[in-house]
């Protein structure tokens, strides 16, 4: 079949993935004290381009787990690829868990399974994929889940950078609350310190929704967290499997002041009952209307923070961004969250956004 750009990059992002070790690559211990456990990773099914992109992610996950090590593999790929070719049998999120159990265990001597599935989303032509990732442990019995999730990404880096870290991150056990995004002893007593630049508890406001934040719209409510004494407000979203597929549930703080060059901290809490969260700070310079000689805040910069965590538990997400652009600068900012696919529930509270380090005084153009 033809090779659209949208699949040129797919394989480009996902072929780089493999050669990229995992951020943790050459320090991660095994996960137990205990022989190493074998674990087959397989192809992922991809029936839009007749498996090869599903191919692409099942090595890549295998070199992955070798880089970081801690567990036996196959030799490669080719050992599992082969076994699949010759028995007809290539695991998918709809294979049944008794069946893959048979064929980690017995056909494959192993004790974890990953499998799963990428598929270009209906309508989309590039970036936009469905994504299914499973691994569980079948030394146990009832088997055990120590991953199971479907996403839709919005770009093509999600997939290695995103929700398979994210996955062997799990596998390894690595705790799921992320740490402070430096070190820097100076950013971190700043960080104490600083003025919150938002409304972030979601405590105070009106008829139209919490204070500085703009009036709630559809799919978003604000709610006060039920079973907590004193009672604790918080952002709440619900939305159906065609919102979820389509634009997805936003929500806008309003604008706050930023200094170019200077380095701000994010940190938020949320919880999931599964769809996939973001959030998008952007930040915005006065720049002329188009047509007109009136002035309008236009976007020149956003960070996008990518949210990973265990589904129906509270999470912590913390990250650091610079504001920068070569032409213009940055003055305002704003807060978006995001919920996208699959349909369900986001809570969003104790939002925080501080300033940790001043731009320099003579910055580089």
């Amino acid at each position: 079949m033809p090779r659209t750009m949208g699949s040129l990059w797919l394989a480009v992002v996902l072929g780089s993935a493999i050669l990229w070790p995992c951020a943790a690559a050459g320090v991660a211990e095994p996960p137990s004290k205990s022989p190493p456990r074998v674990v087959i990773p397989f192809d992922f099914e991809s029936r839009f381009d007749q498996g090869r992109y599903g191919q692409i992610v099942g090595e890549m996950i295998w070199k992955k787990l070798k880089t970081r090590g801690g567990f036996v593999l196959p030799e490669s790929m080719l050992e599992v690829r082969e076994w699949s070719q010759r028995t007809k049998l290539s695991p998918n999120p709809e294979t049944a868990l008794r069946t893959m159990k048979d064929i980690v265990t017995r056909e494959q001597a192993g004790h974890i399974g990953i499998w799963g599935k990428v598929e270009r989303a209906p309508g989309a032509e590039k970036d936009v994929y469905d994504l299914w990732i499973k691994i569980a442990d079948f030394s146990v019995d009832p088997p055990r889940m120590i991953y199971d999730r479907k996403v839709r990404t919005q770009t093509v880096s999600e997939i290695p950078h995103t929700y398979v870290k994210e996955a062997l991150d799990r596998l390894y056990g690595k705790e799921e609350t992320q740490p402070l995004a430096s070190s820097d002893p100076a950013r971190d007593e700043r960080w104490k310190k600083a003025p919150n630049l938002i409304k972030g508890d979601f405590e105070t406001g009106g008829k139209t929704g919490p204070r500085g934040w703009d009036p709630v719209p559809r799919y978003v409510t604000w709610i006060a967290e039920p079973g907590t004494r004193p009672t604790n407000h918080l952002i709440h979203f619900a939305f159906p499997e065609e919102v979820a597929g389509s634009t997805g549930v936003l929500y806008y703080s309003d604008y706050f002041p930023i200094q170019a060059g200077a380095t701000y901290r994010f940190q938020c809490r949320w919880r999931s009952s599964g769809s996939a969260v973001k959030v998008f700070i952007k930040c915005y310079d006065e720049l002329a209307a188009e047509g007109s000689a009136s002035k309008e805040r236009r976007e020149i910069y956003r960070s996008q923070q990518n949210l990973a965590g265990k589904s129906g538990t509270w999470n912590v997400h913390t990250e650091d961004f610079t504001p920068t652009h070569s032409r213009f600068t940055p003055r305002w900012g704003r807060v978006m969250l995001y919920g996208y696919w699959p349909a369900g529930k986001v809570d969003w509270d104790d939002l925080v956004l501080k300033q940790v380090a001043p731009a320099p005084s003579r910055p580089s153009r």
